[in-house]
């Protein structure tokens, strides 16, 4: 308790010492500024995104081969480890309007998409375009659809189960 008194006092008595104004005991007159000798700072540039073109984490075409467009039944099946919907869509005109009419709903759900098919880049730019708001990743989705026993698509999956 002691040790904390005397700490106590000692930087009061440094923050009433600090409070003072300086005094300056001499000056010859040739100081020389410091800026030339610190490093110089530029202006910090916003951060622009990349073009779709340059983003070379995957290469086209994009294909899951164990999946077609089609009729999904819905099943319920629990999945504990799907952490965040996710919907998977190709870009053909079945998973265009699903992509459409389900735009809403897959928002407030705050779902991740995979597009699981794609020949070029426009096809990429055209389904990015119609999930406006929503997280459309280009990846194949062949492991986990083998798993599951998906065989179509569009498909909204999520820990209930999946549905179209």
């Amino acid at each position: 308790m002691k040790r904390f008194i005397l700490m106590l006092c000692l930087c009061f008595g440094q923050a009433v010492q600090a409070s003072s104004s300086l005094i300056v005991i001499y000056d010859s007159g040739d100081t020389l500024p410091i800026a030339p000798y610190l490093p110089k700072r530029s202006e910090p540039q916003p951060k622009q995104p990349k073009p779709l073109s340059a983003n070379k984490a995957f290469q086209l075409p994009i294909e899951t081969p164990s999946m077609s467009p089609g009729a999904v039944t819905v099943t319920a099946k629990p999945l504990k480890y799907l952490q965040q919907p996710l919907f998977l869509v190709g870009t053909d005109a079945r998973s265009k309007a699903w992509l459409e009419a389900k735009r809403e709903q897959l928002v407030k759900l705050n779902a991740v998409g995979l597009l699981i098919q794609a020949d070029t880049w426009k096809d990429i730019q055209t389904m990015q375009a119609l999930a406006k708001g929503l997280r459309l990743i280009p990846a194949s989705a062949d492991s986990f659809a083998k798993t599951l026993a998906l065989k179509h698509y569009p498909v909204l999956i999520s820990k209930d189960g999946w549905e179209q």
